[in-house]
């Protein structure tokens, strides 16, 4: 008896693993078909493998979900680009054009080439120093055309896993998977009638809605030439698309020289000093720099308060070990953001988990009620791990002061703005310094600081409440003292007239 029930069991695992090996197969089968005709479609696996290089021209809007004047909205700024990828070598340069609410323009790029990435700013005429760069992370950044995802997908073509049928954009597609060079997972829709793809997509993380669905959708297809293009490349995230781009020009296998894949000339080189885990600027007053953020905390008799939680869980649990490394055994009872975009209160949820107070301007309280309250499953943040219910404190009649008696903050919201809706600052009065986050931004580096048409606003806004300022602490970059403050608005004036 015994010895037949031992044969059972071995019959029952044989079975088992026969059906799973058959159900994985199965759907690599049906995924590498679908494959082969969307391959087929942009004109065969030798037509792909024959592409060298890609030039393309970009020119649509900057979409700033997350980044606009008001929490929710999606503000548009124009965004030009132009773009070379060098397939067989390995090669990428990329420049680019374009603003964030504010009057913060920016013009810049990039050059990859032998294993190293260069930065380089046109308004400044700076180059950043090379820094390794990945063959994953050049795949990633060459995304831009359905023929490259396709050429990827062929290289990596035994991770491939049929995932059914869907309708997207009122049509029938197949949907396939498979995983890429550094371990993303993309989805591929492929339309049944042409065996075009359609978009792909993938799982991601965001701080302000955790688990979200990210989107790259090629629009307009039409042929040009012997080669199928889109007309746009749009990206979405949980349906808000992020970018819209429209393909100008797009050119293949044109004629390349090495001076194309080289920083532009009259660039100066700079260098970015290692950042100071924990700076002290006044008896009880610090920053952390956490992430390349410089994050406000300040030493009161029973608690600690904070202010500034950019970028993400990781980024704020960062700033809060060195913040309890330099106070260690009191609470972080209160928690202020200076504005609602994700680089400056990305990280917020991890302050919520802490227990702490949020006080934040009126009109983001119920933004940062609906963060709290987001799934982050995929990939679980510290408040998913350690529930709390949070405790808000819109700031009232537009000022709110915290003081032990010895050390003062007074916290201010500075009202509308080119940037945003509302903004809070930090003074000190007895320090004369004021914290502020995009007001008047400064290089790492110390290189001068450039204003613009939030920074005159917030200056006039200082002159206005007669407060006695001698410098400013930012949230990036380096402190910058009034004087300089003062210069930086009357150079941007001259280049105005």
């Amino acid at each position: 008896m015994k010895k037949s029930f031992t044969i059972v069991i071995t019959l029952l695992i044989v079975a088992s693993s026969a059906v799973a090996q058959s159900l994985t197969t199965e759907s690599y089968a049906k995924a590498k078909a679908v494959l082969d005709r969307s391959v087929a479609a942009y004109g065969g696996t030798e037509e792909l493998n024959a592409i060298a290089n890609v030039s393309l021209k970009i020119a649509g809007e900057s979409v700033h979900r997350n980044q606009s004047r008001r929490p929710g909205d999606l503000d548009r700024t124009p965004y030009t680009a132009d773009l070379l990828i060098d397939l067989k070598n390995s090669r990428m340069r990329q420049t680019q054009k374009g603003q964030y609410p504010g009057g913060f323009n920016w013009n810049n790029g990039f050059v990859i080439d032998g294993g190293n990435r260069t930065g380089f700013d046109l308004i400044r005429n700076t180059s950043a120093p090379p820094s390794p760069t990945t063959p994953a992370a050049f795949k990633g950044n060459s995304r831009w055309l359905p023929q490259l995802v396709l050429l990827n997908v062929l290289e990596r073509a035994q991770s491939l896993r049929y995932l059914g049928k869907a309708d997207y954009d009122k049509r029938p597609h197949e949907v396939v998977d498979y995983v890429t060079n550094d371990g993303a997972r993309l989805t591929l829709y492929i339309d049944q009638q042409t065996g075009l793809l359609s978009k792909y997509e993938t799982l991601v993380t965001d701080p302000f809605s955790g688990d979200s669905l990210f989107e790259t959708r090629f629009d307009g297809q039409r042929k040009v030439g012997k080669y199928i293009v889109p007309a746009r490349r749009v990206n979405a995230l949980n349906g808000d698309v992020t970018n819209d781009f429209g393909l100008a020009e797009v050119a293949f296998n044109i004629e390349l020289t090495p001076e194309r894949f080289k920083v532009p000339d009259g660039m100066r080189a700079i260098t970015f000093p290692t950042p100071t885990p924990v700076t002290k600027h006044a008896d009880k007053i610090y920053t952390t720099n956490a992430a390349g953020y410089n994050v406000l905390f300040v030493d009161f008799n029973d608690y600690i308060f904070v202010m500034e939680t950019p970028g993400s869980d990781r980024v704020s649990l960062q700033a809060i070990e060195q913040i309890k490394k330099t106070i260690p055994n009191k609470p972080i009872k209160y928690v202020a953001v200076t504005h609602h975009h994700d680089d400056h209160a990305g990280g917020i949820r991890t302050y919520m988990a802490e227990g702490a107070t949020l006080i934040v301007a009126p009109s983001e309280a119920a933004f940062f009620k609906k963060v709290s309250a987001v799934r982050f499953s995929a990939d679980p943040d510290t408040l998913t791990r350690n529930p709390r219910e949070p405790k808000f404190e819109p700031l009232q009649n537009g000022k709110r002061v915290l003081t032990d008696g010895t050390t003062t903050v007074e916290l201010y919201d500075i009202g509308k703005g080119p940037h945003t809706e509302e903004m809070l600052v930090a003074y000190f009065p007895a320090q004369k310094f004021i914290y502020q986050g995009d007001l008047l931004n400064r290089p790492a580096n110390g290189d001068y600081p450039i204003a613009n048409d939030t920074s005159v606003h917030f200056l006039n806004w200082i002159d206005s409440k007669k407060l006695a300022v001698e410098m400013t602490i930012p949230v990036h970059g380096t402190p910058t003292t009034m004087a300089e403050f003062r210069k930086a608005v009357e150079e941007m004036k001259v280049k105005a007239n």
